[in-house]
């Protein structure tokens, strides 16, 4: 029987684990969970996660998020044999940690082989009063609509994803649903962060300029509650271009000046072409 290779990412974490008797992986494999959202299930493999509060040592308790997985794999250059996702989620937590990059806080990580099969389960802090950018959205229509909320949280996401993109991150599937908000008003004043989340199909890339197609494509093409003007707004943020005050026919000519945008804007417009002709 191999013996669970475990991590924790600091000391305390260590210590929070134990005080709530799951501080080792069998612990936490055989904890009775109730599923967030249901498990995906692929091929002979199943994922998972489950909220669950946390006692700290003052009595007050905390939210984490465990996310369990069975022979859930991903293949790599680096794994040609596959390796559990959530190993690559954790790698890519700890990095993006390092250089300050908003993602969940990350606690353990832990790894088995059961009858050949690789279980693996990763810990995060909740990100407490965030919610996804699609569920923000789409709240934000039902009532009523708020325009100039929508576009003051624009610099926010934009800077996220930009400082992610410089860093040779790809995120390889930024949907609005892996993009969260925390949106505070103070009168006239908007404060929001913005958070990256589900990594594990994120991976560092030669040059950022890919990525940037890639991941700015997708979100655009997922992300219809945006309209053009907004992402518009979004690119000029991105590209600390400084045009928010033209018009919105005027702001769309400049961007296009930028080989970026006009390479985004002909991928998403060659891929709805294709779709429209199928």
């Amino acid at each position: 029987m191999t013996t669970p290779r475990e991590e924790f990412y600091s000391p305390t974490d260590r210590e929070l684990l134990r005080v709530n008797n799951l501080e080792n992986f069998t612990k936490l494999w055989q904890a009775e969970l109730e599923w967030f959202e249901p498990p995906n299930y692929r091929r002979s493999g199943w994922s998972g996660a489950a909220r669950y509060e946390l006692r700290q040592e003052n009595g007050e308790m905390i939210g984490v998020f465990i996310k369990r997985q069975e022979n859930h794999l991903r293949r790599t250059l680096k794994y040609p044999k596959g390796c559990p996702t959530f190993r690559i989620e954790w790698q890519n937590l700890k990095k993006l940690t390092k250089y300050q990059i908003p993602v969940p806080r990350p606690l353990y990580y832990g790894e088995h082989y059961q009858d050949g099969k690789p279980q693996a389960i990763l810990i995060t802090y909740e990100l407490k009063g965030f919610s996804s950018l699609d569920e923000w959205l789409k709240g934000d229509r039902s009532q009523g609509g708020n325009q100039r909320l929508r576009i003051d949280v624009l610099p926010a996401i934009a800077d996220t994803i930009r400082r992610f993109h410089d860093h040779r991150f790809r995120h390889n599937s930024l949907y609005p649903k892996h993009i969260m908000l925390k949106v505070r008003r103070d009168g006239n004043l908007t404060a929001t962060d913005a958070s990256l989340i589900d990594l594990e199909k994120s991976r560092r890339v030669f040059s950022p300029m890919g990525a940037r197609i890639r991941d700015l494509d997708t979100l655009f093409r997922r992300c219809p509650e945006w309209s053009s003007h907004e992402k518009d707004l979004f690119l000029n943020h991105y590209l600390k271009a400084g045009l928010e005050h033209l018009p919105p026919p005027q702001l769309a000519a400049e961007l296009w000046k930028v080989p970026l945008v006009k390479w985004v804007k002909r991928r998403i417009a060659a891929k709805l072409k294709k779709r429209v002709r199928r």
